[in-house]
């Protein structure tokens, strides 16, 4: 008997609950179209759900942290908006423990679909998931796997993986897979990943017999499926803007037809379900007076979409530069944070730029030290061992320019780095500064916490603008 299915993919939603201007490229230039929205992911999906009862609708992680009403409630308020999605199963992201693994347990507990995380482990089974679930179809077995984010150690603070500790979830694959296969009479696995484009891809190379591996954490907008080892890949960007689809039919022993689609979701094109419309107003609505306020004025769109530095980032370090008078200032590689047009920046916006608002530090660091720092960095974004890499995008900086070949092996891919125009000292002592703990971690003798936090730093910076700020988009960081 053939069996039709349709699998549906949210990843990296980071918050973004309504619609909102997304970057696109068009020719060599950005541009920026209103997309997404969950109102209109759950218009689509219950639109196919109305044509065929074979779908499959999971998320790919980090759905509780991004935006001020997520962090605020730590999450909370997500719980019922989830559940009204008609989701399948859900993996958690690295950001979905920013709350702390006993806050993430507890909020899975409140959603009516299984988190699953099969290379998660703990001494406590109360903060343990599901390693897989199994949904039957007209006859066909689907066994869904979850792999978690597996660097959380030592990517995020320490109290993101409190009691917890994490693998690359090749073992458990090469014991489940199996066991699925004989014991469960599962027809087709799938893996739910929230590892990163390039350790799935390595990760499917190594352990045969996935049929299908929805990635995430790396907010890669897939087009074209990349098959390796006999296992279809995709992943579907990030911030709610799209949905990745597959429709498969499988005859009892195998895949006869596959086909993918990136589906983007433009406000202008795509209806909003108004049952999920009304949820979304009504859970953020309590922070409507504390998100409101006005905190400058930008002349310059923002956005995070490119490797080396992104003028969201050059707003968060010039503002450390302006507020603390430091020689160079550095902050996280991050990919999440939706596009803000130029206008009236809000409190909002604030939280969307930067919603962990760390406390700014300050620190003395010779010119080596600088170096090390950076090639470290270098070598979690581009480790050619793909389980290795770790980072986001490059660590930002202001007052910084630097040079270096991404190929070349580790320790030596710097040519050349400059601060405030003038070659770097190996022996010079500078003043650096910085935002969240994890910034230059390895580095932790004599850093001292200012009184000011992110979000009053950019307030003071665009003080200084009143007619509005143009964001440097000056290039700095080359590779070479």
């Amino acid at each position: 008997m053939n069996t039709k299915l349709t699998l549906l993919q949210q990843n990296d939603t980071h918050g973004c609950l309504e619609a909102h201007p997304e970057f696109f490229w068009h020719s060599d230039r950005p541009v920026y179209r209103n997309a997404g929205g969950f109102d209109r992911i759950a218009s689509y999906v219950k639109q196919l759900r109305k044509q065929s009862s074979n779908v499959l609708f999971v998320d790919g992680g980090d759905v509780f942290h991004g935006t001020a009403p997520l962090v605020l409630s730590e999450g909370n308020m997500m719980t019922e908006l989830l559940n009204a999605m008609g989701l399948d199963a859900m993996v958690p992201g690295n950001w979905d423990y920013a709350y702390g693994p006993e806050q993430l347990h507890r909020l899975s507990t409140q959603l009516k679909f299984p988190v699953l995380a099969a290379n998660l482990h703990s001494n406590d089974p109360n903060l343990m998931y599901e390693p897989y679930v199994i949904k039957e179809f007209q006859g066909c077995r689907v066994g869904i796997v979850g792999l978690t984010y597996p660097h959380v150690h030592e990517t995020m603070p320490p109290s993101f993986s409190e009691h917890v500790k994490f693998t690359l979830g090749t073992t458990e694959l090469t014991t489940l897979i199996p066991r699925l296969r004989t014991e469960e009479h599962v027809d087709l696995i799938v893996v739910l990943s929230h590892m990163g484009l390039p350790l799935d891809i390595k990760l499917a190379s190594l352990v045969p017999g996935i049929d299908i591996l929805l990635s995430g954490h790396s907010h890669d907008r897939i087009e074209r499926p990349i098959v390796t080892n006999g296992t279809f890949i995709v992943q579907s960007g990030a911030n709610g803007s799209f949905i990745g689809r597959i429709d498969l039919e499988y005859d009892g022993t195998r895949i006869t037809d596959i086909r993918h689609e990136l589906v983007t979701l433009f406000e202008d094109e795509y209806e909003s379900d108004p049952e999920t419309a009304d949820i979304i107003q009504r859970i953020i609505s309590p922070y409507a007076d504390i998100l409101s306020p006005a905190a400058g004025k930008l002349m310059t769109p923002l956005h995070r979409m490119t490797l080396n530095e992104a003028p969201m980032d050059r707003l968060i370090t010039d503002a450390y530069k302006h507020t603390t008078g430091a020689d160079v200032t550095f902050s996280h590689g991050w990919r999440y944070g939706a596009p803000v047009l130029p206008g009236t920046l809000t409190t909002k916006d604030l939280y969307n730029i930067i919603p962990t608002n760390p406390r700014i530090f300050m620190m003395e660091l010779e010119g080596k030290d600088i170096l090390n720092a950076l090639e470290t960095n270098l070598e979690q974004v581009m480790a050619p061992d793909p389980f290795q890499q770790k980072g986001g995008y490059l660590l930002r900086s202001s007052n910084l320019a630097m040079a270096f070949k991404p190929y070349n092996p580790r320790g030596h891919r710097i040519q050349h780095i400059e601060i405030g125009g003038r070659p770097l000292d190996l022996h010079k002592t500078y003043r650096v500064a910085g935002g969240g703990e994890q910034v230059l971690k390895k580095y932790k003798e004599g850093r001292k916490l200012l009184e000011i936090d992110a979000h009053e730093a950019i307030r003071a910076y665009l003080d200084h603008f009143p007619q509005g700020l143009a964001v440097d988009d000056k290039i700095y960081i080359h590779n070479i």
